[in-house]
């Protein structure tokens, strides 16, 4: 199961335009990016479910590629209702972490915030 970074929402386009033609399955995972100072996401819950994530999917759903899209800082997300993933005509975020399944490029599904850091919900999710 490979993870591909998005640093930026022109990447994460063209992650969903690759999906899209390929007509495949895929998971979108957006989170609150790494502060530079610790290394760690500013967003807790983030980094409660980050680990559950990666095993479970690694674990339930190997052959799925999960493209990881940092909303950015803090600043530029909290309270920001025009960022480029709150608007985005597919992913329309309103928390995070939001993992994302798309099939073709529709979206079948979501875990929002605490369900991203339950292992069942997660295998559930993805199996």
């Amino acid at each position: 199961m490979p993870f591909v970074r998005c640093p930026t929402p022109a990447d994460a386009q063209a992650a969903l335009d690759r999906v899209v033609a390929a007509q495949g399955d895929a998971l979108f995972l957006f989170f609150g990016s790494e502060d530079p100072g610790t290394g760690a996401s500013w967003c807790k819950d983030c980094v409660m479910a980050d680990p559950v994530l990666r095993a479970t999917i690694a674990r339930a759903a190997p052959a799925l590629t999960v493209y990881e899209c940092p909303v950015g800082a803090r600043v530029d997300w909290k309270g920001q209702m025009g960022h480029p993933y709150r608007v985005h005509p597919v992913f329309h975020l309103q928390r995070i972490p939001t993992l994302i399944r798309l099939r073709g490029g529709i979206d079948i599904g979501r875990l929002v915030e605490a369900p991203c850091a339950d292992a069942g919900a997660v295998t559930a999710f993805v199996s």
